[in-house]
Order: C-alpha cells, then structure tokens, then sequence
C-alpha cells in the first residue's frame, strides 16, 4: 500500500497500546509486554520480512485474496486464525480495539485494507494516558 513511515508507525503504535489495554484487562502484568516476549515479538512481526504474519499483511494489502495467499504458503501465519478470537475477546472484556479490529474485518474480507487505513487514520484523536 505504499504507507509512509509516521503512518506505518502510528499503526504499529496503536495496535501496541491495544494489546496492552486487553492484556492488562484480561490481568496481564503491563511490564511483561514490554518486555522481549511482548514488544520484541511485536516488532519482529511488523518489520522483519520473515514473518509470515507480516508477508500475509503485506499481500493483502497489494490486493491478493487470502485464500490465494494461504495457499501459497507452506507454514502457518497464527495471526489469521486468531484475528477473531481477539476480537471476541476484545467483547468479552469491553475493550475497544480499532486497528486489531480492522485487521480482523479485512481477514473476514469485510473490509479492505485501503478502507480500513482511511478509516483509522480519521478515528479522532484521544488523550494519551
């Protein structure tokens, strides 16, 4: 999709901040997701080409279909079948999260990635706590 790095990074912001507002309602220490196991998976699956969670985001935003890019590959992108388990989740403990959310929606193929970052980048703005 050819994003911009502030845009790319806003994102990759965000969806930090709502794994940790469902972890932490969820009783997770927020310390633990700082950590290696929290952020440096993190960062590993949003900047590293090997991950194979970023590879499937990346082919779905250039316009593939996911059952195309599924077929394709001969390991397992977890992301795609947990997508909705975090989101019922996310229910479960009333928790609003609006990128995890959009990548879920655009998983289930009810949203596109084009819409979906249109659609974040004008969600207003909140303070920051």
């Amino acid at each position: 999709m050819h994003l911009g790095n502030n845009c790319m990074a806003a994102l990759v912001a965000q969806g930090c901040s709502e794994i940790r507002w469902l972890a932490t309602k969820m009783g997770a220490k927020p310390t633990t997701l700082s950590g290696l196991s929290g952020s440096g998976d993190i960062m590993l699956t949003c900047f590293v080409n090997l991950s194979r969670n970023r590879n499937v985001g990346l082919r779905l935003g250039s316009g593939e279909k996911l059952g195309e890019i599924l077929d394709s590959m001969n390991q397992v992108a977890e992301g795609v079948s947990t997508a909705g388990a975090v989101i019922a989740l996310a229910q479960k403990y009333n928790v609003k999260l609006p990128v995890l959310t959009a990548v879920a929606r655009i998983i289930d193929n009810e949203l596109t990635p084009k819409r979906a970052v249109m659609e974040l980048m004008n969600l207003p703005q909140v303070e920051e706590v």
